[in-house]
């Protein structure tokens, strides 16, 4: 099979988020397909050309050509305020105009025309806007979450009015492009049922299938740690719901815990922490605040308890999946462990409310036997249903169905 693969950032290196979901999906689509990558370069990812040069090493093992574009708003900062001050005035959504790219919709009109693909895959809706619906390949897009949705929970996340409004518009912007763009798709992908479900019920009529976030069993390992009393939460720090998470923990659950636990620790391990939470692990020397780490593993391990206080989000969480693998005891939100196919009670804890949250977490850090059942329960759920291996099947089959979807369509 022949993939043209449209991706809105490079894929690598494989560090959590679409970064890990992007490059283990290329390195499975790479054992029986052909894959041409077309992604957008994000500088506070890859900001040397050394690091582009590595990444496109590593991809082009799996790849048969990888080509990279700028990606404007992060040119500088003010190319950014620029955007969103542009933003405010543009029909369609920001992520739309922070793609737009007239080197990308030539190159990939140009390879439409002189390659022969036999799927073109779409990884996120802002890029929709590269396809003429003329062409005869069949086409897949994937929804990493419902970009909608997300925006409608972080928005009533934002204390901010004049933020909020903002939020707010491009809410009813994407739903509009949304129903508009999901519809021209032989499939979309969700990567959570829930997700699925939410916009079949706005677009009636789309053809679907589910290819879930998944976990590397054989680098993500139970391991023993430290035995001291210790909570984590890994995640960038430049993704508002990570922010939003942390910050939320820290005001509303922590003081809790701390009551009930003196002694305990609480690690925050993700790139570009706030100034806010720098300055309160700055008082307070308990919360320990790691920035960005290249291998979050020895981490995870040492810590007792690994917590998940998300309000905003979609999809399917890849750092839920890469500590379950990881055996890790864990409390979340609902929407924390949202479109994973846990029990709660049985491969983790699920608690909403501040109080909850810390009673659920004390009673963790308290008993060792409990986590231990727990941790079981999570790892062999992930060894059964979410290996990268599995899930690069998944989505080869939902290319398989968009060349039919096309087929029968003609």
């Amino acid at each position: 099979m022949n993939v043209l693969f449209l991706s809105q950032i490079v894929p690598y290196p494989p560090h959590g988020g679409v970064l890990q979901r992007g490059y283990n999906l290329v390195r499975e689509l790479g054992r029986e397909a052909r894959v041409h990558l077309l992604a957008f370069v994000h500088p506070d990812v890859l900001p040397t050309e050394a690091t582009c040069r590595e990444s496109q090493v590593a991809l082009g093992k799996f790849c048969e050509a990888v080509e990279y574009f700028p990606l404007w708003p992060k040119a500088s900062p003010v190319h950014r305020i620029a955007g969103l001050a542009v933003g405010a005035l543009y029909p369609r959504p920001f992520s739309v105009l922070a793609h737009r790219s007239a080197a990308f919709r030539g190159r990939v009109a140009e390879l439409v025309e002189t390659k022969k693909f036999d799927v073109i895959h779409v990884d996120t809706i802002a890029l929709a806007q590269f396809l003429d619906q003329r062409w005869a390949t069949p086409t897949v897009l994937t929804h990493h979450n419902i970009e909608s949705q997300l925006m409608e929970r972080r928005a009533g996340a934002e204390s901010g009015l004049l933020a909020r409004l903002y939020l707010r518009r491009e809410t009813k912007k994407l739903l509009a492009y949304e129903a508009k763009l999901s519809g021209m798709f032989d499939v979309n992908v969700f990567v959570a049922q829930t997700d699925e479900q939410t916009l079949m019920g706005r677009v009636p009529g789309l053809r679907t299938a589910i290819v879930p976030n998944g976990v590397d069993i054989e680098y993500f390992t139970p391991n023993q740690g430290k035995d001291l009393p210790a909570l984590i939460y890994t995640g960038g720090m430049n993704m508002f719901a990570n922010r939003d998470a942390v910050m939320f923990f820290l005001s509303e659950v922590w003081p809790l815990i701390r009551k009930q636990v003196p002694d305990v620790r609480f690690f925050v391990v993700g790139q570009d922490p706030p100034k806010e939470l720098l300055e309160l692990a700055a008082r307070d020397s308990q919360i320990v605040v790691t920035g960005y780490v290249n291998d979050v593993r020895p981490l995870v391990w040492d810590a007792t308890v690994y917590v998940v206080p998300l309000r905003v989000g979609g999809g399917t969480r890849l750092k839920v999946l890469d500590a379950m693998a990881m055996g890790k005891a864990m409390v979340s939100t609902s929407i924390g462990c949202e479109g994973l196919e846990v029990k709660p009670d049985e491969h983790l804890l699920v608690a909403d409310s501040p109080v909850q949250f810390a009673d659920k977490t004390v009673k963790l850090l308290r008993d060792p036997s409990r986590r231990g059942t727990l941790g079981h329960n999570a790892r062999e759920l992930v060894e059964r249903r979410y290996s990268w291996r599995m899930i690069g099947g998944q989505l080869l089959e939902a290319y398989r169905l968009a060349v039919e979807n096309r087929r029968q369509k003609r």
